[in-house]
């Protein structure tokens, strides 16, 4: 395996994902003298973007290469991946519904910010999210590995897990994690395939974008 995997990327990878949840909690504290449930919205907005812009600016270099090489191909690749972990995520969430288990705790919690700060909870899915996640759970994660299996499933199940175990308050509730590692790992195959993580901001922006629509015009939230 010592071919496969590259323990120090892994290592710095992982740094790269504790440094998040480290200023997801440093960044929260000067928010907490002045929020209220007037400002929260926003106040949250804002301390979202300047997570998200920190981590952009880690990554700076490699984001402008990005760009500067992204191609046209590129998001038709990402949407290929994008409809197979579809697929997979809505054929496992009616399974789940099937035996009554509902929605996940975090997809309640996220509906419910959504009904109470619309415009700051729209602007965070469509735009902030989608950067700052795939920086820090796809980008921080690239070079571990050179095989693109284990880096799609290993950094989707990663992505599966951050979105289902903090909000995990019955042990059975873990098998949310399937439709949100399946989205994670199509993201993974296709930043893989492309080496370039606007693939996946773009397809990860397109796939909450939708979500949010449907949720509107199916009554959701």
């Amino acid at each position: 395996m010592k071919n496969i995997i590259n323990i120090t990327e892994l290592l710095k990878g992982m740094c790269i994902i504790g440094l998040y949840y480290l200023l997801s909690n440093v960044y929260a504290i000067p928010f907490t003298f002045f929020i209220n449930d007037n400002n929260r919205g926003y106040l949250t907005l804002i301390y979202s973007f300047l997570l998200a812009l920190t981590f952009f600016l880690i990554y700076i270099k490699d984001i402008i290469k990005n760009i500067k090489n992204f191609k046209k191909d590129y998001f038709k690749i990402g949407l290929n991946y994008w409809l197979k972990g579809l697929f997979i995520m809505v054929s496992s969430s009616l399974v789940l519904n099937f035996f009554n288990l509902g929605i996940s705790n975090n997809e309640a919690a996220n509906r419910a910010l959504i009904n109470m700060y619309p415009i700051p909870e729209i602007i965070s899915g469509i735009i902030i999210a989608p950067v700052l996640e795939e920086l820090v759970f796809r980008r921080s994660l690239k070079k571990f590995t050179t095989n693109i299996h284990l880096y799609a499933f290993t950094t989707g199940i990663i992505f599966g897990l951050i979105h289902v175990i903090s909000s995990l308050s019955n042990p059975i509730n873990i098998l949310f994690l399937i439709p949100y590692s399946a989205m994670g790992i199509a993201f993974g195959y296709a930043y893989f395939k492309t080496d370039n993580i606007l693939t996946t901001m773009s397809i990860h922006s397109f796939h909450n974008t939708l979500t949010l629509i449907a949720l509107f015009l199916l009554g959701g939230i």
